[in-house]
């Protein structure tokens, strides 16, 4: 059973195998198993990009650049931190392999390797090589990469020592189809298991990505919603993945009947019932009301409507919107006064995540004896 670590971690950790070599100078692979749609290649890309700032590099990711740029890459490649993804699910053997080059005035066998894998070999530059879905290639796939796993070596091409390699695979459980790495692969470095996010920890990464306001609102109120996959009942899984593709889908989109359509066919049907009838709270309550009249939330008996306003205020204040910390206050004041101190956490917790500084800044300088904020002040701003 290999260790169970979370996001935080599987960054920290890729960070500690690129930072640290064996005695001979190479980097020590290390290999992640986790169920599809929590974000395994989220996660390397992002850390790839903190590694690169750190070393003053230029980020770049290979599969996204065109022919001209790659060669422009490869014959200055000092300035750069690339992150090369190769997906061996969708990969022939001889995609790793490469070709024979057969030329008469050979004597012997010559192989014409990936362009990707005469970067690897260029002495001056660095990345992460990563092969994502790893145990979805077939077996004959997988051995390709043995070589290279045990030897860096891609053919005849030996990959230089500042690269990192590593792979990701779904678990065998996932029903995945996945093929059972052999042992030798799997001793020839680390091994993890990455964990499901806490809703906590996903939204806080959603609200600074920009993620759609109404997602994170229903997610705050169910949390139990944001993986959901059932084998049994034939319905789509639902899964972190999923979530953001949602919100490709329908940012700014307000026609109920289009978000309803699409939301179903983005993450499950019956969990994006929901979430359309939690989207639909905005017509029956009126921000610009409750800020006029902070007492008017007490008329409010439906718990999602809470969630729904909440989140809406903490949105709102996040930039110059028309939230103003006095109004945060004054709302927190009335949740006080309801008994619903969770949502006074939620609140503040909320306008932390989406600003900061903002919210530490107006805290610490505004209305300095309100009762409410004396009240809560040690418990949410530690």
């Amino acid at each position: 059973m290999v260790k169970k670590i979370n996001h935080e971690q599987f960054g920290s950790l890729i960070k500690h195998y690129y930072q640290k070599n064996t005695n001979d100078g190479k980097k020590i692979p290390i290999l992640a198993y986790g169920t599809f749609g929590v974000g395994k290649s989220a996660v390397v890309r992002q850390t790839a990009q903190e590694i690169a700032t750190s070393k003053n590099k230029k980020f770049v990711e290979w599969n996204k650049i065109n022919r001209t740029e790659k060669d422009l890459i490869a014959k200055n490649p000092s300035e750069y931190f690339i992150l090369i993804d190769i997906r061996l699910s969708e990969f022939d053997s001889s995609d790793i392999k490469g070709l024979p080059d057969f030329k008469e005035q050979n004597s012997s066998i010559e192989w014409k390797i990936p362009f990707w894998a005469t970067i690897l070999e260029n002495p001056q530059s660095d990345g992460i090589l990563f092969f994502d879905e790893i145990n979805l290639a077939t077996p004959l796939v997988i051995s390709s990469t043995y070589k290279i796993l045990y030897d860096r070596v891609v053919n005849d091409s030996k990959i230089n020592d500042n690269w990192l390699i590593m792979g990701c695979g779904n678990k065998d459980d996932d029903r995945a189809y996945t093929h059972e790495l052999a042992s030798p692969v799997r001793d020839r470095g680390g091994e993890v298991e990455l964990t499901p996010p806490s809703s906590e920890k996903w939204i806080e990464w959603a609200i600074d990505k920009g993620i759609d306001a109404r997602i994170i609102g229903f997610l705050s109120w169910k949390p139990s919603n944001l993986h959901s996959v059932n084998y049994e009942d034939n319905q789509k899984f639902t899964t972190e993945r999923g979530w953001e593709r949602l919100d490709a889908l329908t940012k700014g989109v307000e026609d109920y009947t289009t978000l309803e359509l699409v939301s179903g066919t983005a993450i499950g049907e019956g969990i994006a019932r929901e979430y359309v009838s939690f989207c639909k709270i905005k017509d029956s309550i009126s921000l610009d009301e409750i800020l006029k009249n902070p007492n008017s939330l007490k008329q409010v008996k439906e718990i999602s409507v809470k969630y729904f306003l909440t989140t809406a205020l903490a949105e709102n204040y996040k930039g110059k919107g028309k939230v103003t910390f006095e109004n945060i206050m004054a709302i927190s004041q009335v949740f006080d006064e309801m008994n619903n101190v969770e949502f006074v956490a939620l609140l503040w917790r909320l306008c932390i995540k989406y600003n900061s500084a903002k919210f530490r800044k107006d805290f610490t300088e505004k209305d300095l004896n309100n009762s409410i904020r004396q009240k809560y002040a040690k418990y949410l701003m530690d």
